[in-house]
């Protein structure tokens, strides 16, 4: 028993950071680094960076950014370059279909911020809408008991409220992507720059500090009474298995929603941690959000399945964890579902 559950744990962790590390991989081949960017600084000194856009017929054409060499920090890394020039490269990939005119008018931070809604959304709206018809119109009487599954006016009431909170949700990662392009964070960008053992220690030391901040800071949602009140309490309508749905993955407060994902940023500071691998790991949350909302155990120990989530909410005081029980266990607040 006690391997299964190591080897399911694991497999699930090695999912996530084998993502990041295949995304970065596939950027390295597109991002103009250190050699063409170099070389076209070389070409037009009087330029501090140049951006690549798609025009909408899909030529590319080189935009230059209004900010002179005398504006740019003389600290200004090579990473710190890199950064900018993947957050333009994400950007491209959601924003394309924007006139270059328009973009041009955008400071970046607002464009990351577009970029993060627009795939916040699409996330949320397709990953909930296709799970839900799958369990309810599919398969619901095979799943469910008689009375078991929402109502529809539930559902739509939890993408109300979703939808209502989702473009501050999408300052966090916004403003996160500012603050590593500023050199505060320990952020890196390329995985041989530390090597691959350094980064699956990193990636470890990263989740468990995540696991650990995600409980308390969830935790404390439920103990201190003004979280609750102003905050939580939103997201807790959905006491019962007759009210949750995978659409109550993110209907929450907009503060509660990020504060529960602020600790994905905040471990950015002092532990290193791929930049890619990061963001990936901060909009899967809507993907397990989903999963673990739909009241259908899958007894996949030690993680926080939807099962040990149910109980959340339907006892407010057991089972705050974020993908694992361990912490629950640790502190004494695990509820185990028969």
């Amino acid at each position: 028993m006690f391997i299964r559950q190591v080897l399911v744990a694991g497999s699930f962790i090695l999912a996530f950071a084998a993502a990041g590390a295949f995304l970065q991989q596939s950027q390295a081949k597109v991002l103009p680094y250190q050699s063409e960017a170099s070389t076209i600084e070389t070409l037009h000194p009087d330029v501090s960076r140049l951006d690549i856009f798609p025009e909408p017929r899909g030529e590319k054409v080189l935009k230059t950014v209004s900010q002179s060499p005398a504006a740019r920090p003389a600290s200004q890394s090579l990473l710190i370059q890199q950064l900018i020039e993947e957050n333009e490269w994400k950007n491209d990939l959601i924003l394309g279909f924007l006139p270059t005119s328009v973009r041009a008018q955008m400071p970046r931070i607002v464009q990351s911020w577009l970029r993060c809604y627009l795939a916040c959304f699409l996330l949320y709206t397709i990953t909930s809408g296709l799970w839900a018809y799958y369990i309810y119109a599919c398969f619901g009487r095979q799943l469910f008991k008689s009375g078991h599954m929402p109502a529809w006016s539930d559902m739509y009431e939890q993408l109300k409220v979703a939808n209502v909170s989702m473009p501050l949700y999408a300052v966090l990662p916004a403003v996160t992507e500012w603050v590593m392009e500023q050199g505060w964070t320990r952020a890196y960008t390329r995985i041989d720059s530390i090597g691959v053992g350094k980064y699956w220690m990193y990636f470890a030391l990263y989740m468990t500090s995540v696991e650990f901040f995600v409980y308390w800071m969830h935790r404390g949602l439920h103990e201190v009474k003004q979280g609750y009140r102003w905050f939580h309490f939103i997201h807790h309508k959905y006491n019962k298995e007759n009210s949750l749905s995978p659409f109550a993955g993110l209907a929450f407060h907009p503060l509660d929603g990020i504060l529960q994902a602020v600790p994905y940023c905040w471990t950015l500071f002092y532990i290193p941690m791929h930049s890619l691998t990061f963001e990936l790991l901060l909009f899967m949350t809507g993907i397990w959000t989903t999963n673990i909302h739909d009241c259908l155990h899958g007894r996949v120990e030690p993680i926080m399945g939807a099962g040990y989530h149910t109980i959340h909410h339907t006892t407010y005081q057991h089972n705050y964890g974020h993908y694992f029980i361990f912490m629950d266990k640790l502190f004494g607040t695990l509820q185990v579902p028969i």
